[in-house]
C-alpha cells in the first residue's frame, strides 16, 4: 500500500498535467484482489478476479482484453507468469514487476521481492525509485474512504454494538505455529480484562476460524462475534473505528496498523519481526520469552512455539500504551 500510495501521487499528477486521467485497475486471483473489491474509484476504478484452475489469472483472457484495449502500464507485483506474459504479448508500453522468477526479460523495470534484507514493504522501494524517482515510501491511511466496508459498521450494530469503546482480536491464522497458545485461555482471558475495564471486545477472522471464534466467544460472555461475516474491507472499516487490534501474525495486524489505530501484533512462529511488522503510526510487535520467568513454572503443554509464556495482563498494557500514544498525537494535531 505505501507503494501503490506513492506511485498514485505521482502517476495521477503526471496525468493531470497531461491533461489526463488514470484508472487504476486491481488484477489477481479472489485472495489478493478482495482487500480492494470495495475500494472508492477514486481509489481503485475496477477490480478483476481472473479464474484459471485454481483460482489463477487466465492469461488469454487478459490478452484479449489489452489486446482491445491497451493499457498505459502493467505492475506486477506478485510471482505470477501469466500476468507477466500477457502484458509482455499485449505489447503493453510500461511493464515492471518481480524478477526473482527469472522473468526479468519481459519487463522494462523490475525489482527483487526475495532479497535477503530489509523488511517487505521497503523491498518495492527500489522499482518505485525506478517508476517515479522517489525514494521514500510513506505510510498510507486506510479506512471506508478508500477501501469501503461502510457496512462493516451496520453489520457490528446488528451484533448489539451501541457506540461503546470496542477491541478487536484477530486471532486466527492459516499457519499453526503463529497463534497464541493455549488459543482458548489465552484469548479469552484478555477478553475479559479488556471488558472489565470497559472495552466491548470484537472477534475477527475468516471463515477458517468460525469454528474456534464461536468458542472462544463462548469463552466470554459479553463479547461480540464476528468471524466469517466480513470482507476485508468491511473488518478493515471496523478496526479504523476501534480502540484497538490484537491480531496475531497475520493480514488482520497489518490492515488495522494500516488504518492508523492502536495495534498489538502478537509474534510467535518463525516469521521475523524486521521482515514483516505490521506499518502503522502506533502499531506495536510483543513476543514471548523463549526461556520460563518463574523458578516453578509448573508444568508446561506441548506448543508449536512460547507464546504460552505471553501474560495477557502484558499485551493489555501495551495496546493501552498505544492507545494514549494516538489520542497525544490526535490531540496535537487538533492544537
Amino acid at each position: 500500500m505505501p507503494f501503490l500510495g506513492e506511485l498514485q501521487a505521482d502517476w495521477n499528477q503526471v496525468a493531470a498535467e497531461l491533461g489526463m486521467k488514470l484508472r487504476w485497475i486491481a488484477v489477481g486471483h479472489d485472495i489478493g484482489v478482495s482487500l480492494l473489491a470495495e475500494a472508492n474509484p477514486q481509489f481503485i476504478a475496477e477490480t478483476t478476479i481472473e479464474h484459471m484452475g485454481m483460482g489463477k489469472p487466465d492469461p488469454w483472457n487478459l490478452l484479449r482484453r489489452w489486446r482491445e484495449r491497451q493499457p498505459v502500464a502493467v505492475i506486477n507485483l506478485s510471482q505470477s507468469v501469466r500476468l507477466s506474459l500477457a502484458a509482455w504479448m499485449a505489447r503493453v508500453p510500461v511493464r515492471a514487476g518481480d524478477a526473482d522468477n527469472h522473468l526479468g526479460f519481459l519487463y522494462h523495470y523490475s525489482f527483487s521481492y526475495r532479497q535477503p534484507t530489509g523488511h517487505l514493504v521497503l523491498r518495492f522501494g527500489g522499482l518505485l525509485q525506478q517508476l517515479t524517482g522517489r525514494t521514500r515510501m510513506a505510510w498510507l491511511p486506510l479506512g471506508p474512504d478508500r477501501l469501503g466496508g461502510e457496512t462493516g459498521l451496520d453489520l457490528l450494530r446488528s451484533l448489539g454494538w451501541q457506540g461503546e469503546p470496542f477491541v478487536a482480536l484477530a486471532f486466527g491464522t492459516r499457519l499453526d505455529s503463529k497463534r497464541w497458545f493455549p488459543e482458548e485461555e489465552k484469548w479469552p482471558e484478555l477478553a475479559r480484562l479488556l471488558m472489565a475495564q470497559g472495552y466491548r471486545v470484537l472477534w475477527l477472522g475468516g471463515p477458517d476460524e468460525v469454528p474456534l471464534g464461536a468458542r472462544l466467544a463462548a469463552l466470554s460472555p459479553g463479547s461480540l462475534n464476528a468471524t466469517g461475516l466480513t470482507s476485508i474491507p468491511q473488518a478493515c472499516a471496523i478496526q479504523s473505528q476501534a480502540y484497538g487490534t490484537v491480531a496475531v501474525d497475520t493480514g488482520l495486524a497489518h490492515t488495522s496498523a494500516a488504518t492508523g489505530r492502536p495495534t498489538v501484533t502478537v509474534f510467535g512462529g518463525p516469521t521475523f519481526e524486521c521482515f514483516a511488522s505490521p506499518q502503522g503510526p502506533h502499531a506495536q510487535t510483543v513476543r514471548a520469552p523463549v526461556v520460563d520467568m518463574s523458578p516453578s513454572p509448573g508444568p508446561v503443554a506441548a506448543h508449536l512455539n512460547d507464546t504460552f509464556r505471553l501474560d495477557p495482563a502484558r499485551v493489555a498494557l501495551l495496546l493501552h500504551a498505544l492507545a494514549g500514544e494516538a489520542q497525544a498525537a490526535e490531540t496535537g494535531s487538533r492544537a
